[in-house]
């Protein structure tokens, strides 16, 4: 089906959902959701939430129209951005002749350039705030923020607005393209292939079904059913490995991304470095995360697992957006710290506009943050699943935190193997500014998630207890929404009964203030219209 024809049946089922959704609006899909804004239904049940909530109101709903002007130079400008963000990541490059002699349009050409300026100026505050961070601080940073001052990173969350305007100001630009009378196929006229490793790939002349191996800042895919193996958006990006035949070589040489499989010690070793990203998918029933047999996990478990932290829309002390538009159904599978999580005062989005997807990591992930970042999955229509996994013990009777145990390893030096689920769709830990928020606007949605008590959270609140779907610990503030008007369903292991408090379930609203929504003085909010 070509991309005009199916956008236009997403249009027409939509007019259908309205004339029967009185009490809503309808979605592309013809399912009914609520009116108003996300930020606004969340405000009319909890003012004070929407009060911490209202800075981040731009990040909640993707922009409808255009409003950043084209550079004067495009093409031009394009080159440069690309130059600039190569260099700052310590591999310099001219771009300028294999942008040049692309045939990009100079309308794509310009929101294409728009999007990377904004992001070099993430990356630049990233790397000003990674530097300033003593390598022997990592441990206790990551844990409890250390000492690290808040307001020394608003420059993070600060540019991360105009980095998610212009993703979908780009979306729509290359939409409209599509949608031309003249368009027969789903490529976009003025687009194009480029492959400029590290920065950008851009899969603009076909609808192939692609498998991205190798991490990129920008990624723009067009159509096909695509695979993406990598950092799929996220801002930790594996510089050691470049695709052959790039024109510049990764700094261990070629192959495959391997990208962070473990915490500090990744870290240390640039196994990954924070820098900025963004994934931009416009069709197709797309892959984010492969399992495969455990490579730092082994000792663990010989289930598959993905490899990877913080991939899927993840940012770590910077900026992360994955967009998937088109109403496709999509996988989204992640490890921790993943599919819409921010980490360290970083921005970690997750946005998908429709389609029956289905999301699924370990922990940490579905909208989750953790010390002081901000972390969104927000999912605009489709029947969707949302559920996590644990990889099985080799020793069933392994104690938790033992060689053999099962699951995957934890942050602490290479590792201790930890099987407890936690913190899943709309959650966050440690820290005032911290919070997590997942957005499910309209199907017919199925949620599993899980309560931990034994779960032992740093030593700046020290908690005994970790929750899901709408948890905060630690001072952190997390979210679920989901404004649908069909119903939905809810499993969540090891939810603690609370006199007075109902369960997670259909046209259920949650409070914070009890053990159900919030521990170590955090808070969560729980709301299925």
């Amino acid at each position: 089906m070509s991309r005009r024809l199916r956008r236009a049946l997403l249009s027409l089922s939509g007019c259908v959902a309205l004339l029967v959704a009185a009490n809503g609006t309808a979605s592309a899909d013809g399912t009914a959701s609520a009116s108003g804004s996300a930020w606004q239904a969340i405000a009319a049940v909890n003012p004070v939430v929407g009060t911490r909530l209202q800075p981040n109101e731009g990040l909640l709903s993707a922009p409808t129209s255009i409003t950043t002007p084209l550079p004067a130079d495009p093409v031009g400008a394009l080159a440069t951005a690309v130059s600039a963000l190569s260099a700052g990541v310590g591999l310099p490059q001219d771009a300028a002749a294999a942008i040049g002699s692309s045939g990009l349009s100079t309308e794509v050409a310009g929101r294409v350039a728009n999007l990377l300026t904004a992001m070099a100026t993430c990356q630049q505050v990233t790397e000003t705030r990674f530097a300033a961070i003593p390598t022997g601080l990592l441990p206790l940073v990551l844990k409890t923020g250390g000492a690290l001052d808040p307001l020394a990173h608003a420059g993070i969350r600060a540019c991360a607005e105009p980095v998610w305007r212009r993703t979908v100001e780009l979306q729509l630009t290359l939409d409209d393209l599509a949608s031309q009378p003249t368009v027969a196929s789903c490529a976009v006229p003025g687009t194009t292939d480029l492959d400029l490793w590290p920065v950008l790939r851009l899969d603009g002349s076909t609808c192939g079904d692609n498998t991205y191996a190798h991490d990129y800042m920008l990624i723009i895919d067009v159509g096909g059913d695509d695979t993406y193996r990598n950092n799929a958006g996220g801002n930790m990006v594996d510089l050691n490995f470049s695709p052959a035949g790039s024109a510049v070589t990764g700094l261990r040489g070629t192959g495959p991304a391997q990208g962070c499989q473990r915490a500090i010690p990744g870290l240390t070793a640039m196994d990954c470095v924070p820098a900025v990203g963004v994934l931009l998918d416009l069709a197709g029933q797309d892959t984010y995360g492969v399992k495969e047999t455990p490579d730092h996990d082994t000792g663990c478990t010989t289930d598959p697992v993905v490899r990877r932290m913080m991939t899927g829309g993840a940012g770590f002390l910077g900026v992360s957006v994955l967009r998937d538009s088109g109403g496709t159904a999509d996988t989204y599978t992640g490890k921790t710290g993943s599919l819409g999580a921010g980490h360290i005062f970083g921005v970690g989005m997750l946005s998908d506009d429709g389609g029956n997807d289905t999301y699924s990591a370990v922990r940490n992930s579905q909208g989750f943050a953790l010390v002081g970042g901000f972390g969104l999955l927000h999912d605009q229509a489709g029947a969707d699943t949302y559920d996590y996994y644990m990889p099985a013990p080799i020793n069933p009777s392994a104690p938790n935190q033992t060689e053999g145990a099962g699951g995957v390893r934890d942050d602490e030096g290479e590792g201790l193997c930890d099987r407890i689920p936690r913190f899943v769709q709309g959650t966050a830990n440690v820290l005032p500014g911290t919070t997590g928020i997942l957005i499910d606007d309209a199907g017919a949605d199925s949620y599993h998630g899980a309560f931990a008590g034994e779960f032992v959270g740093p030593i700046q609140n020290p908690s005994t207890r970790a929750g899901s779907l709408g948890f905060g610990n630690n001072q952190g503030l997390g979210v679920f929404l989901d404004r649908a008007t069909t119903d939905d369903t809810y499993v969540v292991d090891g939810e603690p009964t609370v006199v007075g408090v109902p369960a997670r379930g259909d046209n259920v609203t949650v409070q914070p203030g009890n053990d159900s929504s919030g521990s170590g003085l955090g808070q969560g909010l729980f709301i299925d219209q």
